[in-house]
């Protein structure tokens, strides 16, 4: 798998949570760390720490997680209705994590997110979908 995060103008943040990456070509990566629990205040500064770097009301973030994260209800609720995303793409490595990604998908929807959000397997078919948008 090739790594167009490697290109150049990129500024890197690192956090808590794991490394943020804004990217020149107009994206924003989030690699989330291994053993994670994540709680609504920790979804709160996760989402500060990304609109800190893009405060244009239509951040396109590609998450990529790392293993053993866990995202408290009050995270997931707080993901599906936050503002300041137009798309986000979450890449999946297990099938844990598509069957916790199909059901945030699903909870987001119901929350009527502001957001579109799809699941991939790969992170160049991520990006490939959030730069033709």
């Amino acid at each position: 798998m090739g790594n167009m995060v490697s290109q150049t103008k990129n500024k890197i943040i690192k956090s808590k949570y794991g490394r943020i990456v804004q990217h020149g070509n107009g994206l924003i990566y989030f690699f989330i760390q291994d053993d994670l629990s994540i709680d609504s205040d920790s979804a709160k500064e996760m989402v500060e720490i990304v609109t800190d770097l893009d405060n244009s009301g239509q951040v396109r973030l590609v998450i990529v997680q790392g293993v053993n994260v866990e995202l408290t209800f009050g995270a997931q609720r707080y993901f599906g209705s936050t503002k300041g995303f137009s798309h986000l793409a979450l890449v999946i490595e297990s099938r844990l994590q598509a069957e916790v990604g199909q059901f945030l998908i699903t909870m987001m929807r119901a929350l009527h997110s502001p957001y579109e959000i799809k699941l991939f397997h790969d992170l160049e078919q991520a990006e490939a979908w959030l730069l033709q948008i």
